[in-house]
């Protein structure tokens, strides 16, 4: 169950400050400091709503909850996604792209089929999982709350930390780049007693699963895809394997079926055999480096809210707030799709919408913004707020 605001009080009581943060509100100001003014400032209602993204990566959270709570059946979980995805989609007419109908309908096919594959073949972990554990843990002089998604404790005592995500897999140097939540969680329990070589963070990326896969010289290999492209992505290989299987003279047959469906148990059983579907769990390592970049990106992000704050209330300038042009420019997805204040509220970004208007000439200023860029900064959403008996953690 969620803290009340007397237990949270408690909570900054016992480790001595007056103010407690989210990771919610250090990542909007990272994003964007105007946000973090109407948001947490100015305490503005957001006057957009119709962001599909936040909305069911609520559903999804909750989902999955439900079914390790054990409120519902496994075969449950695609059921409850066809229903929200119902009120979301089909009434509430919620949207991926606000902006372009044609992209909105192709996001919006891939978004369901890969979310249903999901519900439909999630792996359980089959372990003690801890849901939506609170958590508080100093970081320099400022102290950071929050709820994490899953903990488990594998056979070699290493707990693993977890986080669902709908968003679109990282990759790359983006690992590092959007894992600070995972890492205070990570700092949080190493302070409640878990040594750093116990404890690994994660994403389960709903989207994507792994596909391990043999190839012809006998060597295994792993890559993640999309659960909508698994057909598609396995085009190559499985003509391999068809043909080493002796399957040469329906070959063909086989590869459209396997298009068709998206489903390996189309293949014959000794191809499939070659192919094992797992979900999609990213592990960053961590590191004394990346430790370090968390802790100091958040005491120097903190400082910088802290700041403002004290000069907004001082001078009522809402430009010490202001986002640069180009930070509106990189998140012009986010702000054309996600964001839940228009550009009537967010000043920076209706700015930046009406210098794009006059360099078109009159061109509609709406039209495509941000839409080259993917949609992978779809916010968790809402989580439950019941929570399993968590004392087997008091043991480590």
């Amino acid at each position: 169950m969620r803290l009340t605001s007397e237990q949270l009080q408690e909570v900054m009581k016992k480790n001595g400050v007056d103010r407690i943060y989210s990771w919610s509100k250090i990542d909007t100001f990272i994003n964007s400091p105007y946000e973090y003014f109407l948001k947490y400032v100015l305490h503005k209602k957001e006057d957009i709503a119709n962001s599909a993204y936040p909305v069911l990566g609520g559903i999804c959270h909750s989902i999955i909850e439900d079914y390790y709570n054990q409120k519902i059946e496994y075969m449950d979980m695609e059921e409850s996604f066809e229903d929200g995805w119902t009120t979301a989609i089909d009434i509430a007419d919620l949207k991926f792209d606000r902006n372009d109908t044609a992209k909105n309908e192709s996001i919006k096919n891939k978004y369901k089929e890969n979310l249903i594959h999901f519900f439909e073949n999630h792996i359980p972990v089959g372990r003690n999982l801890a849901l939506e554990k609170f958590v508080a843990v100093k970081i320099g002089n400022y102290l950071i709350q929050g709820y994490i998604d899953a903990i488990y404790k594998d056979d070699y005592g290493v707990f693993h930390i977890i986080d669902w995500k709908t968003s679109t897999q990282y990759k790359g140097n983006a690992l590092n780049e959007k894992c600070g939540q995972l890492v205070v969680y990570a700092i949080a329990l190493h302070e409640a007693g878990i040594p750093w070589d116990k404890l690994k963070i994660c994403w389960n990326f709903l989207k994507y699963c792994n596909i391990e896969y043999q190839q012809k010289n006998g060597v295994t290999k792993t890559r993640s895809v999309e659960r909508s492209k698994i057909g598609e992505s396995l085009q190559s290989n499985a003509k391999i394997w068809l043909k080493e299987c002796g399957y040469a003279d329906q070959i063909d047959d086989y590869l459209k079926e396997l298009l068709d469906t998206n489903d390996i148990n189309v293949l014959p059983d000794d191809v499939k055999a070659k192919y094992i579907i797992t979900d999609c769990y990213v592990y960053p390592e961590i590191t004394q480096k990346l430790i370090e970049k968390w802790e100091n990106t958040i005491i120097s992000t903190i400082a910088d809210i802290e700041a403002r704050e004290k000069d907004y209330e001082e001078t009522h300038n809402e430009k010490i707030f202001w986002d640069s042009e180009e930070s509106v420019k990189a998140q012009s997805y986010y702000f054309a799709n996600l964001c839940g204040y228009s550009g009537y509220l967010h000043k920076p970004y209706q700015q930046y919408l009406e210098k794009l208007n006059a360099e078109k000439n009159g061109d509609n200023t709406f039209n495509g913004i941000g839409s080259g860029l993917q949609d992978n900064e779809a916010t968790s959403g809402a989580k439950l707020e019941d929570e399993m008996d968590l004392s087997w953690l008091d043991s480590i």
